[in-house]
């Protein structure tokens, strides 16, 4: 199974229009709330009450569009220094021409944050509800001492899924075995986590003692206290 994306260094993360729609909003407000009291407290009193009160107004216009708008904005973020990025069964290739085998790296971590416009931010109570740009999932690896520490983008979900097959494959295969069993078992996919290959690999891992019993049967799952023992009799004995 391949998975293939573009890395990239992460140059800027600005503010999205949203964030500046709504500032602009906000600091609107401000003026207009300054300039009331302003007016209220120093002589001659009361001159600029009808422009303080069309100023409030004209801050109220962006605050409200902001609310609407964020369910179309994107993050802003800017890339550079695109690089070529595939992973195999066996290995990783990078820029077509450099190859490191899985069994040599020593340490390897992944972070997926989201793919391709997919809605981010979600819920809170001000207008920060984003459409991702799929550039700030992570990948890190060491190999030789060198470490690569990369961003990659994700287009879409059937990308986003592509890759967690392949890391599944990967992990349950026993491809990294340098790292523990504990690293390895973190790195499947939520999704997997109640499949029979899953369930058979993470119990073999118990076997083999590569984590203890306790810490195994917990990653595993179980669902009573007799299943547990059921489960440490016939695997920690």
């Amino acid at each position: 199974m391949k998975f293939a994306t573009y890395t990239h260094n992460i140059v800027n993360e600005g503010f999205s229009k949203t964030d500046k729609i709504h500032f602009g909003g906000i600091l609107l407000l401000l003026i207009a709330t300054t300039l009331y009291f302003l007016d209220n407290s120093v002589p001659p009193k009361n001159v600029l009450i009808n422009f303080t009160a069309v100023l409030f107004f004209i801050g109220i216009i962006p605050i409200f569009f902001a609310y609407i708008y964020q369910f179309y904005d994107f993050e802003n973020i800017k890339i550079s220094d695109k690089v070529y990025l595939e992973i195999y069964e066996d290995e990783i290739i990078i820029n077509r021409n450099s190859k490191i085998l899985l069994k040599d790296i020593t340490e390897f971590e992944i972070l997926i944050d989201a793919y391709y416009n997919e809605k981010i931010y979600v819920g809170h109570n001000v207008p920060t509800e984003r459409r991702s740009l799929g550039v700030s999932n992570k990948i890190m690896f060491v190999v030789n001492k060198k470490k690569f520490d990369l961003s990659f983008k994700l287009n879409n979900e059937a990308h986003k899924n592509n890759l967690e097959n392949a890391l599944f494959n990967i992990i349950t295969n026993e491809k990294l075995k340098n790292l523990n069993a504990r690293k390895c078992i973190k790195l499947i996919p939520e999704k997997f986590k109640k499949s029979k290959v899953y369930k058979d690999y993470e119990l073999k891992q118990i076997v083999q003692n590569r984590i203890s019993c306790t810490e195994g049967l917990l990653f595993h799952g179980y669902s009573s206290d007799k299943e547990a023992k059921l489960l440490r009799e016939k695997f920690c004995t």
